[in-house]
């Protein structure tokens, strides 16, 4: 690390000095521009270099981020959970669309029956737009768990024949 480190130093100190060469030379602005922002990556680059981490953000910043990360709910399981055209004026339910919930809950089941019952629970929740903090919270696990559980169902399910969309 310590070679990298002299080699961004070298990069940053040549780079400094084309830079006092188009000055003398009067080069367009545009140019000198990109040398500044070449000078000013390679000052932040080697900060980062020499503390081990990012230039300006606080230790807590850094930790809590990588807890507040969640895995995207799936387009599918969205659409399984959302209410199509709902009229607040016709609250009647027509069977054409009493049949295809039913044909949507069926085909739930029929996907949920590869899972076992802790998988299904932090399945279900995960679709229904729960965070995965909020699910670890709710089951008591750790959030860790949750993550390796969910990537644990969706390899389940594609091999399964499903296709997660």
């Amino acid at each position: 690390m310590n070679e990298l480190l002299l080699e961004y130093k070298e990069t940053l100190k040549n780079t400094k000095a084309l830079l006092n060469r188009l000055k003398e030379k009067e080069a367009c602005e545009d140019d000198l521009k990109n040398v500044r922002s070449w000078i000013s990556n390679l000052e932040f680059t080697i900060k980062w270099i020499r503390t081990g981490r990012q230039p300006g953000a606080t230790r807590g910043i850094e930790r809590r981020a990588a807890y507040d990360r969640e895995i995207p709910v799936e387009p599918y399981w969205i659409q399984l959970n959302k209410d199509d055209q709902v009229d607040l004026f016709d609250l009647e339910v027509s069977e054409d669309e009493n049949e295809r919930t039913i044909n949507k809950e069926n085909l739930v089941k029929e996907i949920m029956k590869s899972l076992d019952k802790k998988e299904r629970m932090v399945f279900e929740l995960a679709a229904k737009e729960f965070s995965q903090r909020e699910i670890a919270k709710l089951l008591n696990m750790p959030h860790a768990t949750v993550q390796k559980i969910i990537q644990r169902c969706k390899r389940k399910i594609v091999e399964e024949g499903w296709i997660l969309v």
